[in-house]
Formats: structure tokens, C-alpha cells, sequence
């Protein structure tokens, strides 16, 4: 198929220092024949691992543009959505490179897409291991976001969609812009800029006819018994490339909780983390154990 005969469909793929992860979701794309049958952008984000010549090697027909490394996920999506805006795309896909869609997914997400008014879908990723879900996206219930994901039904209507496989019309540039990058400079960039655009209208559904193997990569944190010093838990708060990055946590919490999102924020990552470092911690592990289902 040559390049005059694709759809003005844009996969956008953020990358950093993945090399054979980001060239396994390419080969993937191709097998699938969605590389043949849509563009695809890759925004590689000062990658040092050769990713870039690598891409140009293999897989000319993909578009490279390129990041100093200050982009992160959020700044990277949001380039690539610019570029494929330009070149006149009507869908933007959004897709991390640890994400394999299978074959017709793609294709399915679109369809779905255009089915309907206003319409953001994003597809199931499942565990490869487990084939258990994975990501999909959030709801906002009283006082707690929790993930939710399309089991029994077709689709599911969510508050947020994981970025990991979503399809978007580029209509939605005129209605809300782009993603705000200098605010949730990697984590909550998906959940925060599709629920902005669910507060002006649109429908964010989950499909699980459009299925992706995606690894499980929830962090879960176990201050009661971790991997690291506790200490070391405080100072990723302060790391922007930590899912716990305290700027953009504290945005997400008050964009879906409202007031409440920033009292949760203080009892969840605050006043519960010194009560466990001050109190808790300097105990015997197995005292620590009887009592982490508290926490």
C-alpha cells in the first residue's frame, strides 16, 4: 500500500532509550498491517540508544520527530498530536510502545470512534501473562478514583482513559487544545486531558473489541513493607518521572475530587506517610504486617 492510499489516521508513539521494546511495537504494527494502512509518528524524546537510526533502518516510512529529553510523555504526545494536526490527520491513536495492539483493534477503535457524536475510545489492554486487564480508565466515586476497566460489557463509560491505546478525533484541538505537558509533564496527561474534554461534552467509552497486550504497570506502594527505604518513597513526590510526582498528583486529585481531591491528597500522601515513617515504621516488620491492612 503506498503512501497516497492512507487513511488520515495518526498513531502517535512517545519513546525513550526502548529500543528493541519500541521496534517490537513497530513489528507488531506492521505484522497487524496497520503500519501499511495508517501513518505512524514516533516521537523519540533524546533517546541515546540509537533508537532513532534504528527506526530509520527498518521502518523508513515511519516519521521521526525528535525531543532533547525534556518532553516526557505528556510533551511527546503532544508534539506528535501537533505534527499529525498539520498534516490535516482526523484521528490521532495514541499508543506507548509496550502496548500491542492485536490485529483489527485499530481498526476497531476508529470505527467505534465514528459511530458516534463526540466520541473518545479507548481500547482493553490486557496482562500478556494473565490475559487479566490491565489498563483502561478511571472513575471518580465519592471520595476515591478507582481504575475501572470493560469486562461483561462491550464498552464501558469511564471519567479518564489510560493513554496507553486511545483513539481521538482531531476535532477536539479546536474544543480543548492540547494536552497542558508543563503541568502533568508524564503521569495523568491521558486521564486529566480526556476528562477535560468529558466536562465539554464528550463520551469516553473503554472497548473491549479493541484489545491490547500491555503489561500490568500499576505501582502499588507498599510503605509498610518496601523494596526501597522509606525515605526514598518522600523523594520520588519530588521526581518528575515518579507517578507520585506531587505537582501533577495534586492537580489530578483536585480535577476529579474538586475541594475533597485535595483533603484526600493530604490524608493519602501526606499525614499517611509520616504517620508510617514517624510511628509505624521503627517497629518490628511483623507488628508492621498486622497492621498494613489499615493503611
Amino acid at each position: 500500500m503506498n503512501v497516497a492510499a492512507k487513511e488520515p489516521v495518526y498513531i502517535i508513539i512517545p519513546v525513550h532509550n526502548r529500543r528493541q521494546i519500541t521496534l517490537k511495537c513497530l513489528d507488531n504494527l506492521s505484522k497487524c498491517g496497520d503500519l501499511q494502512r495508517y501513518y505512524v509518528v514516533v516521537v523519540d524524546d533524546g533517546s541515546t540508544d540509537g533508537t532513532t537510526e534504528a527506526i530509520n533502518s527498518s521502518y523508513p516510512d515511519v516519521t521521526v520527530l525528535p525531543g532533547d529529553g525534556n518532553l516526557w510523555w505528556t510533551g511527546a504526545i503532544k508534539k506528535g498530536m501537533q505534527y499529525a494536526y498539520e498534516q490535516g490527520a482526523e484521528y490521532f491513536i495514541w499508543l506507548n510502545d509496550d502496548c500491542y495492539p492485536l490485529e483489527n483493534a485499530i481498526v476497531k477503535l476508529i470505527e467505534i470512534s465514528k459511530s458516534g457524536h463526540n466520541l473518545i475510545v479507548g481500547g482493553q489492554s490486557l496482562d500478556p501473562d494473565t490475559k487479566e486487564p490491565s489498563y483502561g480508565g478511571i472513575v471518580a466515586k465519592g471520595t476515591k478514583i478507582q481504575h475501572i476497566n470493560a469486562h461483561d460489557k462491550l464498552t464501558q463509560e469511564c471519567d479518564g482513559l489510560a493513554g496507553n491505546f486511545v483513539c481521538i478525533s482531531s476535532k477536539i484541538i479546536n474544543s480543548i487544545g492540547y494536552p497542558k505537558n508543563k503541568i502533568f509533564p508524564q503521569y495523568y496527561g491521558d486521564v486529566t486531558y480526556t476528562n477535560t474534554a468529558k466536562k465539554k461534552g464528550y463520551k469516553l467509552l473503554i472497548s473491549k473489541e479493541a484489545i491490547a497486550y500491555c503489561k500490568n504497570q500499576h505501582s502499588v506502594v507498599s510503605w509498610l513493607n518496601p523494596d526501597k527505604p522509606l525515605i526514598d518513597y518522600w523523594l520520588d513526590y519530588f521526581k518528575i518521572k515518579s507517578t507520585f510526582y506531587w505537582k501533577a498528583e495534586l492537580l489530578y486529585y483536585k480535577q476529579f475530587l474538586g475541594f475533597m481531591g485535595l483533603v484526600m491528597y493530604f490524608i493519602n500522601r501526606i499525614l499517611k506517610f509520616w504517620v508510617i515513617f514517624l510511628l509505624i515504621n521503627p517497629l518490628p516488620l511483623n507488628l508492621k504486617l498486622k497492621i498494613k491492612h489499615i493503611f
